[in-house]
């Protein structure tokens, strides 16, 4: 009798782990993290437990986690991570060169009205006389969000040449003239004149390039002297170096490459000079948790111009879109993926609570990071209550 329960028990086990498997993390996370999340409170323990959600039920090798709120900051890791471990942050990148383009901005220097045919020294199709830098940055450009759009033969053939194999699915995008040769694409440039309100890396690839041009500077140079030497942010950079490389985290598969087993070693590839500025940055929990602080006047004042209540969601935000969490309240988040490393940010402007999470896997983006600021809001709710002796 005791054999067979036995037996029944680790048969459900095993039911279990590969429903998990075929459910995939985007889909089945998410009753599996409000458990780890049901006995947390403060934001301390609901970092901790997203933390070793990630870790444990998930086995990622590296996570960390950071809640910023008004009255400080509150950081979990969990497997190898630290504080102070790089992760490859993906399109969380493009928050640092935000602030970098707004401190330029502000101090008279770069002029976001400019014609990215003007700044760019790229040979660009006249269509992109248009578009402005500002068009660039606010993601209203009409660039396609990759350079797989319609599926034609060249892009097949990238695709199952390069990212579908554990390479680099950007292998296209090496070189500044690569961009430029994809740029006089018929399509592409049929999707400039149109000036759709699309979320484009290729917009932002050609941002960070043409901001180079401009500034007679490289992005490297840029960001360290506008942005992470005067914030002491020592954990951020486009290439690692010296005793950074001590702390990097080791590049594994998650759901992605296809053909890789989970937690397997992948290629670490880094993006080339084209579309480095779209999501090429290693950064550390404490420094995204310092830059995100940081970043609420630029989401304030996009919130005083167009008002986020009502928008549907993954409606384009700048660099963020709208999600309607489960009481109908609604936040801006952005997350990342690249080979090696996936992202989350999200804001909550009722609450001003920032989450960040920064994984060492190559994963979808799911949906955890909104059921981490569901509990975040349920608490302080609760405490809310609490001290007014309701």
């Amino acid at each position: 009798m005791s054999r067979t329960r036995t037996a029944v028990r680790i048969s459900g086990r095993t039911v279990a782990a590969y429903t998990a498997v075929l459910l995939g993390v985007c889909g089945g996370c998410r009753t599996v993290i409000e458990d780890r999340l049901a006995t947390a409170h403060s934001p301390q323990e609901i970092a901790q437990a997203t933390a070793d959600f990630y870790a444990g039920d998930v086995r990622d090798d590296s996570c960390a986690v950071a809640v910023v709120g008004t009255d400080g900051m509150s950081f979990a890791c969990a497997g190898a991570a630290t504080r102070h471990a790089l992760f490859r942050i993906a399109s969380l990148s493009k928050f640092f060169l935000h602030v970098v383009i707004q401190n330029l901005v502000a101090e008279g220097r770069l002029d976001l009205s400019q014609s990215v045919a003007t700044c760019s020294t790229l040979d660009l199709p006249p269509e992109y006389e248009r578009i402005t830098l500002r068009d660039l940055l606010q993601n209203r450009s009409g660039l396609p969000r990759e350079f797989i759009v319609r599926w034609e033969p060249i892009d097949i053939g990238t695709a199952l040449s390069c990212g579908f194999f554990g390479t680099d699915i950007y292998g296209a995008f090496e070189t500044r003239e690569d961009f430029a040769r994809m740029a006089w694409r018929p399509w592409w440039r049929q999707a400039v004149r149109t000036r759709r309100e699309v979320y484009s890396n290729m917009g932002f690839g050609l941002l960070g390039t043409a901001v180079e041009d401009a500034m007679g500077q490289t992005l490297e140079d840029l960001l360290r002297v506008e942005l992470t030497e005067p914030r002491r942010l020592a954990d951020t950079a486009y290439v690692p170096r010296g005793e950074q490389t001590n702390r990097v985290t080791r590049a594994c598969a998650g759901q992605l490459p296809w053909l890789v087993r989970r937690g397997q070693p992948v290629f670490d590839h880094r993006l080339g000079t084209a579309l480095r500025a779209t999501g090429g940055l290693f950064s550390s929990i404490s420094d995204c948790a310092t830059l995100f602080a940081a970043y609420w006047p630029i989401v304030d004042a996009q919130l005083a111009a167009r008002s986020i209540e009502g928008c549907a969601d993954e409606t384009v935000f700048g660099l963020l879109r709208v999600k309607a969490l489960s009481d109908g309240s609604r936040v801006l988040y952005r997350a990342g993926m690249i080979y090696g490393g996936a992202s989350f940010v999200g804001f909550d402007p009722q609450t001003r609570t920032v989450v960040v999470i920064l994984r060492n896997v190559t994963s979808w983006p799911d949906q955890c990071g909104f059921a981490v600021m569901e509990r975040l809001r349920a608490g302080r709710v609760a405490s809310s209550l609490l001290a007014s002796g309701r």
